[in-house]
């Protein structure tokens, strides 16, 4: 029996048995590396340029990075619990269909995939682009290079289970390896000087310096969140995990803290060698590569250069990942008959092929899609709202399973898991009264038309269960 046949929503079907356990593949060290593969990313080489001059001060950027990786912890800590009990292909979905319905499951997974990933991956690809033409004598296409390195990640797992998460776990330790040097060499090597704020913005300095709990900041955290937003690999590749009431928290608690401190560190150089309100570009708009800025004013152009083609390896790795993780949500959408039940069906080499095609040719769709970066812009807030449900999930399954077998517990509950609500709260808040109408509207439009669709995708499909 394969994966896609099992429905992983079934209550009484025993969390670990997904396929007899065949699929499970992958130790501590691989879902690991498919944590920090998925959260180290574009973020971390772009997010700080875009904000850094709006929220003005070093401890402003430092407290945005700070709060979205207590975030994170508080968010894994609590998926850690239940991918631990409930260990299956696409978790974090999964968990917030059994504690808030099918209807409400079914728009996690919809925004989940649409946003998280068909489009992320494609924005991911473009900007690998970008980096790459840096490199070229001459630039090409970069929807070329975009649709080339999609198609890589998608054939990097087409061999077999084993072999597809390998890829992922050496990209993943050139990964770490390339961000720790980066640190360790950023902090280190002298700076002739700092760069200081354009003269124009020093000089008309009448508006208030953000505070700490600012919109500016909490728009910033909002931003950072999608930076670590892949601690729920974890739960989402449970299925795939061999002793997941183990490995699935240790992987995500480890994941978390290594990303943590690559981040800050990495922010640290940033601030380093320039001030916030010298992250412009010289048309005074927001710096959009500011990875590759600081590498070049550290170290020259030659090592600028060379650093750009390195994270653009980065970007591969991260886009490798997301393919891997789109893939097991489609099979647990396919579990609750939300899309048709084939998709989820495995090949015999355990590959979900059928859902790694529909991950390839959705995302290769995105690419034709002008404005990707305002598109995933507004779906900010909605992708927020939904990641807040499957943590939530911890407390209302909490009340509705207490006799399931929990190998791990949430460390101070329900404390951890109301804090991330609460923060994930106040940035949504704030975001929202930054962003104003148009982010509701754009949030209430994507909901009214996932659900008008609902029945369009699997029309003859019932789902196996009721949560």
């Amino acid at each position: 029996m394969s994966a896609g046949d099992v429905p992983a929503s079934k209550p009484d079907v025993p969390a670990d048995s997904q396929a007899g356990g065949k699929y499970r593949v992958i130790g501590a060290v691989g879902a690991t590396g498919m944590i920090v593969a998925s959260m180290v990313g574009s973020g971390i080489f772009s997010l700080t340029g875009r904000f850094g001059a709006s929220v003005a001060t070093d401890e402003n950027v430092l407290v945005a990075w700070t709060i979205g990786g207590i975030l994170a912890l508080c968010g894994g800590l609590s998926l850690a619990e239940l991918g631990a009990m409930i260990p299956c292909s696409g978790g974090s979905v999964e968990f917030a269909r059994r504690a808030f319905g099918q209807a409400t499951g079914y728009l996690v997974a919809m925004v989940t995939i649409l946003s998280g990933y068909f489009l992320s991956i494609a924005v991911v690809a473009l900007l690998l682009a970008e980096y790459v033409n840096k490199l070229l004598p001459k630039a090409i296409d970069p929807h070329q290079i975009a649709v080339v390195v999609i198609v890589a990640a998608y054939v990097s797992q087409l061999a077999n289970l084993r072999a597809g998460f390998a890829v992922n776990t050496v990209l993943s330790v050139l990964k770490i390896g390339f961000c720790a040097v980066f640190v360790v060499l950023g902090l280190l090597w002298p700076v002739a000087e700092r760069g200081a704020a354009p003269a124009l913005d020093a000089a008309g300095g009448a508006a208030a310096t953000p505070g700490m709990f600012s919109a500016p900041v909490a728009s910033a955290v909002l931003a950072v969140s999608f930076a670590y937003l892949g601690w729920s690999t974890g739960a989402d590749v449970a299925g795939d995990i061999r002793r997941p009431g183990r490995n699935v928290p240790l992987a995500i608690c480890l994941s978390i803290a290594i990303v943590f401190l690559l981040y800050i560190g990495v922010n640290l150089v940033y601030l380093r060698v320039m001030a916030p309100g010298a992250m412009v570009e010289p048309d005074g708009s927001p710096m959009q590569a500011i990875g590759s800025v600081v590498a070049t004013r550290l170290f020259g152009e030659p090592v600028g250069d060379a650093m750009s083609g390195v994270i653009a390896l980065l970007f591969f790795s991260t886009i490798v990942a997301g393919t891997i993780t789109a893939a097991r949500i489609l099979e647990s959408m396919a579990a609750a008959r939300e899309i048709p039940a084939w998709v989820g069906v495995r090949e015999p080499n355990g590959v979900p092929r059928r859902a790694l095609d529909i991950t390839v040719l959705a995302s290769l769709a995105a690419l034709l899609i002008g404005g990707l970066d305002d598109i995933l812009g507004l779906l900010t807030v909605l992708v927020n709202v939904f990641s807040s449900l499957s943590v939530a999930a911890v407390i209302v399954l909490r009340r509705t399973m207490p006799d399931a077998h929990r190998p791990f517990r949430v460390p101070l509950y329900p404390f951890t898991p109301l804090l991330y609500l609460a923060l994930a709260g106040w940035s949504i808040v704030a975001s929202v009264s930054e962003g104003g109408l148009q982010a509701i509207i754009g949030s209430l439009a994507t909901v009214a038309i996932l659900l008008a669709t609902k029945r369009l995708l699997a029309p003859s499909q019932t789902p196996d269960h009721t949560p």
